[in-house]
């Protein structure tokens, strides 16, 4: 007998924990179904004897071709649930003809097999529209282990309301007065538009009906960004005018810093991309002057090893083989450094920079020999 009354009392706590009070809409805050599509959905209606439709599916169809539709989810083992199915029979009656589709959708958490519960609602003269979860309803209720859970789908077939727990029927007929205003009432079309967060250009700009979804178009690529969200992401619905920005993450790189004598590393940075790098301070070295850095400072856009650059102290510029005067030799070996044939060594790169925009090329080799003909100074 002890086990017996055990037995109750712990079933009876688990139909309390996994069924909410009936006398009020109980809201989740940690999960917010809005904006969720359904568009996908493919559910088997229930019949006879529990066995999946081979040929009725609620399907995007039904959504289409109504104003809003209920999606209840249930079980014959839930108090909350059954105390609110009259209710949903009785909007079904009053209110089917006027563009309201009332579906059940039929779980077995608590009790008894699908065969059970269409037997369940044989005998109580229940008629709207039953089906068995496909995995897209079943992803939309299974974020929260209770029943009853109750969507409300508009035309398109997004979730754009939520019922957590039970309801009454003055509730669901208050949501069908809301909606109908919504989606039926006389309201003017609205400007949508999307803008680049990068560059703050515009990619588009929809005229969406009222109540209704914009479509959200492909996010531009950045050199240097990820794309991240659409903000806000998810709209299901547009009530007025409104600006849906693309938000980006910028890529961070690594930037170390060599002595390019000694090899020593000098410093490790992490710029974001196409921002300035600040450099550390370079050694000194005896003999030698400093001269600069072998990359531009002023815009990272990748990862990269820059090193100093050191010149001869009194040494002239472009003179590389450090013969003390400038000749066809020396352009020649600047040239042969620049198109990669041959590597200067640190000690006369700095030389060979003669135009001092930070880069050994072609450029420095050609000043180099103009001055060696005596052509520039």
């Amino acid at each position: 007998m002890k086990k017996a009354v055990s037995l109750i009392l712990a079933l009876a706590m688990i139909v309390a924990i996994l069924c909410v009070p009936a006398t009020a809409d109980y809201q989740v805050e940690d999960y917010d179904p809005v904006g969720q599509s359904l568009a996908a959905t493919v559910s088997p209606y229930l019949e006879e004897g529990g066995f999946e439709s081979e040929e009725n599916f609620l399907t995007i169809d039904d959504f289409a071709s109504h104003v809003i539709t209920f999606i209840n989810i249930w079980s014959d083992g839930c108090g909350p649930c059954i105390a609110e199915m009259p209710y949903f029979q009785q909007i079904h009656e009053e209110y089917g003809d006027q563009g309201v589709l009332v579906v059940g959708g039929v779980t077995t958490w608590i009790q008894g097999n699908f065969a059970t519960e269409y037997q369940y609602l044989q005998s109580h003269g229940y008629t709207y529209m039953n089906v068995i979860p496909d995995t897209v309803l079943h992803a939309l209720y299974n974020h929260n282990s209770y029943v009853p859970q109750t969507f409300i789908v508009n035309s398109e077939g997004i979730v754009v309301d939520f019922i957590g727990g039970g309801t009454t029927y003055a509730t669901l007929v208050s949501k069908i007065n809301y909606w109908f205003d919504i989606y039926s009432g006389d309201h003017p079309d609205h400007t949508v538009t999307f803008v680049d967060g990068v560059t703050n250009e515009v990619i588009e700009t929809q005229t969406v009906q009222h109540a209704h979804a914009p479509v959200y178009p492909e996010a531009p690529e950045h050199e240097g960004y990820t794309f991240t969200a659409w903000d806000p992401a998810n709209v299901a619905m547009v009530l007025e005018d409104m600006t849906i920005t693309a938000t980006y993450t910028a890529s961070v790189f690594r930037v170390r810093f060599y002595d390019s004598i000694t090899g020593e590393k000098l410093s490790t940075q992490y710029v974001i991309y196409g921002h300035a790098v600040n450099p550390p301070t370079p050694p000194e070295h005896p003999g030698y002057e400093f001269v600069g850095w072998d990359h531009d400072l002023s815009f990272i856009s990748a990862p990269v090893d820059i090193y100093t650059i050191y010149q001869p102290t009194g040494a002239q510029m472009g003179d590389i083989d450090g013969d003390g005067a400038l000749t066809a030799n020396d352009a020649l070996m600047i040239l042969r450094h620049a198109l990669g044939i041959t590597t200067l060594d640190a000690g006369v790169l700095g030389l060979a920079d003669v135009d001092g925009n930070g880069n050994v090329d072609a450029n420095d080799a050609l000043l180099t020999l103009r001055m060696a003909l005596g052509l520039a100074s």
